[in-house]
C-alpha cells in the first residue's frame, strides 16, 4: 500500500460483506501506513456513522463537498513533483450518492472521477469505491476499467459478473455471505473470504484517527 496507488472496486448485494471488507482495508491502512489521511464519503450515513464529527467524514449531501475537497488536493499534487502523505478516498454506495444529484452535476463528477482514477496513481493516492452494481453508466470514458482490484461478493448477478469479470463468467459461482472473488488487473481470479474483525472497537478507533488526522 506504500508503493502504488491502488484502485479497489467492491461489489455485491446488500449484506454481502462489502462494508466489513471496506472497514478492514481502511483500518489496516490507518494503522500501518504512516501519516495516511482518509476521506470517507458515506451518503447513507449508516455504516460509518461512528465517524461523525471527524475531519474528513462527509455524510449524505455533504458527500459532494468531500469529493470536491479531495479532488482539489489531487489537482494540486498533479501540478507538483513532491512526496506527500498517502491519501485515500473511500466512497460508500457510490451509485446512491451520484444518482441523487442533477444530471449535469453527475456528469461533471463522473468526469472528475475518471481523471482521478487515471492520473492519481503516482501521487500517493488510493481510491476505494463500494456499490451493489457498478453499472457502466456511472463511470465516464471507460474509467471503470481503471480499477486494479475488483471484488465480487456473495451472489452477484450474471449481469454484474459479465460487467466486471467477463473472462471468468463461466467459473464464478454463488457464494455465502462474506465470500466471493477478486481479480487484480483483470487476471488471477482468486476466491476470497472477508475477515471478520476480532476487535471492532479498535478497528473503528484506527479508522477514526486517520479520518480525523
Amino acid at each position: 500500500m506504500m508503493k502504488n496507488g491502488y484502485r479497489f472496486l467492491l461489489s455485491g448485494p446488500s449484506g454481502s460483506g462489502k462494508t466489513t471488507l471496506a472497514q478492514g482495508i481502511l483500518s489496516k491502512i490507518a494503522r500501518h501506513v504512516p501519516e495516511s489521511e482518509i476521506y470517507v464519503l458515506d451518503y447513507k450515513n449508516i455504516d460509518f456513522a461512528y465517524l461523525e464529527g471527524a475531519k474528513r467524514y462527509f455524510k449524505h449531501d455533504s458527500s459532494t463537498d468531500g469529493f470536491l475537497e479531495f479532488y482539489d488536493i489531487f489537482e494540486t499534487r498533479l501540478s507538483h513533483n513532491a512526496t506527500y502523505p498517502w491519501l485515500i478516498l473511500y466512497i460508500d454506495e457510490y451509485p446512491s450518492w451520484l444518482l441523487s444529484l442533477p444530471s449535469k452535476e453527475q456528469k461533471e463528477l463522473m468526469s472528475k472521477m475518471a481523471r482521478l482514477l487515471n492520473l492519481s496513481r503516482a501521487k500517493q493516492i488510493h481510491i476505494c469505491v463500494s456499490c451493489q452494481k457498478p453499472l457502466a453508466d456511472l463511470f465516464s470514458s471507460g474509467s471503470r476499467e481503471s480499477f486494479s482490484h475488483k471484488v465480487l461478493l456473495q451472489a452477484p448477478s450474471k449481469e454484474t459478473v459479465t460487467m466486471l469479470m467477463p473472462n471468468y463468467k463461466d467459473v464464478i459461482e454463488t457464494c455465502p455471505t462474506g465470500v466471493g472473488y477478486m481479480t487484480v488487473n483483470d487476471t488471477t481470479l482468486t476466491k476470497v473470504r472477508v475477515p471478520f474483525p476480532q476487535n471492532v472497537d479498535a478497528m473503528h478507533r484506527d479508522l477514526r484517527n486517520a479520518v480525523n488526522r
